[in-house]
């Protein structure tokens, strides 16, 4: 198996990268499509050196004993820092976790799974299953088509353009912010604790909808929602369309917005994926 102990600038080339795990404690990572030769380019580094390693078409970026399931609780005072570029073809999946990284990916049609302590990571144009976990770090996202799952204590989500065949978001007290198309059958779940949650979905629209909040505002741009009178909580319920989707979003004292996009809702650049079975939503 090659292996390359990188401690200065440098540039690797690879026939084939079938697969990508990246592990960055602190600096920049951005992961690119492209048509050409997949590379890995290490613009600047500083402490301790990067481990990379390709094996029968896995392509691995990171430091010894950083590892992805523990990726969450690495809050030691470290100075590893770098700066990397990977390109991969479209269809490459990819694992990403960073520390305090700040991370991009672009162009990417078989999703994303990453993880993020206090970390901003932005996807544009990623299609399929999207599963981001972060602890305070914020996930934006621009033109993502399929199924986002998004857990957070703290972070921020925001999505901007795309076509969603669900979302799922778990947060305590970060801002959700989605404005965004919902595919055919598609499902919105979110959940929050004092975080405010504003969506902006296209008029014709087509979903069941409940909003609720036990001691947020809780409003609606769509004429055919009514409020749920309840005492000691505000709920606002109803069809958009046939209700053949579904969006529940539930909070305890965070404000709940449902704005209304004026026109019909854009097409998709491709058919997205089906959600994997294990991001169904449970409010269906």
């Amino acid at each position: 198996m090659p292996h390359w102990t990188v401690d200065e600038p440098t540039s690797i080339d690879f026939e084939d990268v079938t697969a990508l795990q990246v592990r960055l404690i602190d600096g920049t990572v951005a992961v690119l499509a492209t048509d050409d030769m997949p590379s890995v380019v290490v613009s600047d580094i500083r402490g301790r050196p990067l481990q990379v390693s390709y094996d029968d078409g896995t392509l691995t970026i990171g430091y010894e004993a950083l590892s992805w399931e523990r990726l969450l609780d690495w809050l030691k005072p470290v100075h590893d820092m770098a700066a990397v570029t990977v390109t991969v073809p479209a269809d490459c999946p990819i694992q990403l976790g960073v520390v305090s990284a700040s991370a991009v990916v672009c162009g990417l049609s078989a999703g994303a799974a990453v993880k993020g302590v206090s970390s901003e990571i932005t996807l544009d144009g990623v299609t399929g299953d999207v599963l981001a976990d972060t602890i305070s770090g914020a996930l934006e996202g621009r033109d993502v088509d399929g199924a986002v799952r998004f857990k957070s204590v703290s972070g921020d989500l925001t999505l901007a353009g795309g076509w969603l065949t669900r979302l799922e978001a778990d947060n305590i007290n970060g801002q959700i912010a989605a404005d965004v198309g919902l595919a055919a059958a598609g499902a919105m779940r979110i959940s929050t604790i004092s975080g405010d949650v504003t969506l902006r979905l296209p008029a014709d629209s087509d979903a069941m909808v409940r909003l609720h909040s036990t001691s947020g505002n809780v409003r609606s741009e769509f004429g055919s929602l009514r409020p749920v009178m309840s005492p000691g909580s505000h709920t606002v319920s109803g069809n958009l369309g046939g209700g053949s989707g579904n969006v529940s979003v539930n909070s305890v004292s965070g404000a709940v917005t449902l704005l209304r996009r004026p026109g019909r809702r854009t097409t998709p650049r491709a058919e997205p994926p089906r959600a994997e079975a294990g991001m169904e939503s449970e409010t269906r």
